[in-house]
């Protein structure tokens, strides 16, 4: 049994219903969270309140879905259950456990209000009795979970298979600290437009508004928001910034554009790195290209927003394939490589969940495919930037250095402190970036650079 169309009129005004609904798309047929989340508000039947409690219910099941099953495990143990049914359960125990300042009886109500409409009054029976026996029983108890990969998989509801694979690279106290950030709501951030406005006039602004703001701890353009979501700002409308984290703000600046340079954005959406690089660019041009039609089209829209348009030409094309018109070589070649995106699972929970190591090994054959073909694209003494949004060293490391090995017409130009004004402890000892979220609270982020010397020749 799936969830049902008629039910919707019945429970257009019941927030779990409207959970259930989002939380059956992400789970059951995987569609982004980020997405189902946007398409909700923008044609949500219920008011700003109830709106805020859908999201954090939403978020919150996926956040912590492994840890919920545990609790759940004992009552519902072999027991078939429809997955709307499941799901259901798990965002009910959510409320319980997570929630404290939800009625017990609201939440049990509401549940098998939701039940009966979309089932029978048998599965609402059957909800009432589970979550009745819930509440009365002492839930089982995490740390005595004597396996410790197993226990911080349950603690912090991640995949066994990554906590093993930090566990390799990092002390238990470090990938414990890793696996705890990964559990933060993650902040709005916004990077200013410098070619309209300065950081502090947008600040202003913003404040005006009645949105608080601080200054990024490691981007000198970059915002983050204290309450409220910036998208509704005026400084937003107008093209005075744009939604985008810390981390990833630091990509663009690493090319030191001049202004009057070609540049090539081998992977652009979805257009925070475009838009950035753009607005470095005076006389200059950018080509940008993606594989995606929607996407392409969203960072069209990003682009004229902020009144970059003229300064971009987007193309609909596999990067892999690419070959610069009238075979002009670019000055700089900007590599934000698909990725397993390791480093958005605190934006992206589901992520925690749908990846496997077989994901980062398929992929780093992808990215070792981009990067050797656009460093073709490449004048002498030019630069490529590459870098992911994940944290596996397959993805990031060893791909540079891989590259550099079968290259010898290309050397690494270290990242500095002062060259690049990067915190020092975001540098690490090869010269790369390196963001790790319980840092500065960001998305993980990689970033290297490499510039082509003047003479060719591969090995």
């Amino acid at each position: 049994m799936k969830i049902k169309q008629r039910s919707k009129k019945q429970l257009n005004k019941n927030l779990r219903w409207h959970s259930l609904v989002l939380l059956d798309k992400i789970e059951n047929q995987n569609e982004f969270s980020n997405v189902v989340i946007d398409e909700f508000l923008q044609n949500t039947p219920l008011d700003e309140r109830d709106n805020r409690l859908v999201v954090q219910i939403v978020y919150g099941v996926i956040q912590n879905k492994l840890t919920i099953d545990y609790y759940l495990a004992p009552f519902v143990s072999g027991k078939q259950l429809d997955d709307w049914v499941s799901t259901l359960l798990r965002l009910s125990v959510y409320q319980l456990v997570f929630l404290d300042r939800i009625p017990s009886h609201a939440v049990v109500n509401e549940a098998v209000q939701v039940a009966k409409v979309n089932g029978h009054g048998g599965v609402g029976n059957f909800v009432n009795a589970i979550l009745r026996r819930f509440i009365r029983t002492d839930r089982l108890d995490i740390d005595a979970i004597e396996d410790f990969t197993e226990r911080l998989s349950v603690k912090y509801s991640i995949s066994p298979w990554i906590v093993d694979y930090f566990l390799k690279h990092q002390t238990h106290e470090e990938v414990e600290n890793l696996l705890e950030s990964l559990q933060e709501v993650p902040f709005i951030s916004a990077r200013v437009n410098t070619s309209k406005k300065s950081r502090k006039e947008v600040m202003e602004s913003l404040y005006s508004e009645g949105y608080d703001t601080v200054e990024s701890d490691i981007s000198p353009v970059g915002i983050r928001s204290v309450n409220g979501n910036l998208i509704h700002s005026t400084a937003f409308k107008e093209g005075w910034l744009t939604i985008q984290d810390e981390s990833s703000m630091l990509v663009a600046p690493l090319g030191h554009i001049n202004g009057d340079e070609e540049i090539l954005d081998a992977c652009s959406a979805p257009g925070g790195k475009a838009t950035h690089i753009a607005t470095l660019l005076e006389t200059g041009h950018l080509t940008a290209l993606d594989l995606s039609q929607p996407k392409i089209k969203r960072v069209n829209e990003h682009m004229e927003r902020l009144g970059l348009s003229q300064r971009v030409t987007l193309n609909v094309e596999d990067a892999s394939k690419h070959q610069p018109t009238n075979g002009q070589l670019y000055d700089k070649i900007y590599l934000d490589a698909p990725c397993s995106g390791l480093g958005l699972m605190r934006r992206k929970p589901e992520i925690k969940y749908e990846k496997s190591y077989e994901d980062i090994q398929e992929l780093a054959q992808i990215q070792t495919e981009l990067i050797n073909h656009v460093s073709t694209l490449l004048k002498p003494g030019g630069e490529i930037i590459y870098s992911t949004c994940t944290m596996s060293y397959e993805e990031n490391e060893e791909i540079v250095q891989s590259f550099l090995n079968v290259h010898d017409n290309f050397v690494q130009s270290p990242i500095s402190v002062e060259k690049d004004n990067v915190k020092s402890d975001l540098i690490t000892d090869e010269g790369n970036i390196r963001v790790w979220p319980q840092q500065y609270h960001t998305d993980g982020f990689f970033i290297s650079r490499l510039v082509k010397k003047d003479t060719e020749g591969i090995k």
